[in-house]
């Protein structure tokens, strides 16, 4: 499932070693789940058509978009898994910062329109 020693790009984010919180199988899925912050939960497992993975802002879009959609595709009923799972990314989610706000760009000041000197002024129009 993916090169487990580096990182793992999803969507403009990094899975990294570091950050993966539980990694098993729903199912006869394997899946692997990191918190690199407490705004993001990065998902990534194996489907007989390729690999996939998901960003989501929010527990309760991972627990719709990742474990529903991975119960149903395996069959399973077993939700012990699955809270699992969700028990690991909420006590992560608890213990890791939120990500520092980005600053606000400095806006650029216009500088103000330089004049010519008066002697280099287009001459008065002729009557």
């Amino acid at each position: 499932m993916g090169n487990l020693g580096a990182p793992v790009y999803v969507e403009g984010q990094a899975l990294e070693r570091r950050d993966v919180i539980w990694e098993g199988k729903i199912g006869s899925t394997p899946l692997r789940v990191g918190v690199p912050h407490s705004e993001c939960i990065i998902a990534e497992w194996d489907t007989p058509s390729g690999s996939r993975s998901k960003v989501s802002d929010s527990f309760d879009e991972f627990e719709r978009s990742v474990l529903f959609q991975l119960l149903l595709g395996a069959g399973a009923t077993d939700e012990s898994a699955t809270k699992e799972v969700a028990a690991a990314v909420m006590k992560a989610q608890a213990e890791r910062p939120r990500p520092a706000p980005a600053p606000e760009p400095q806006r650029r000041r216009r500088s103000p329109k330089v004049r010519p000197h008066r002697r280099s002024r287009r001459p008065p129009r002729r009557r």
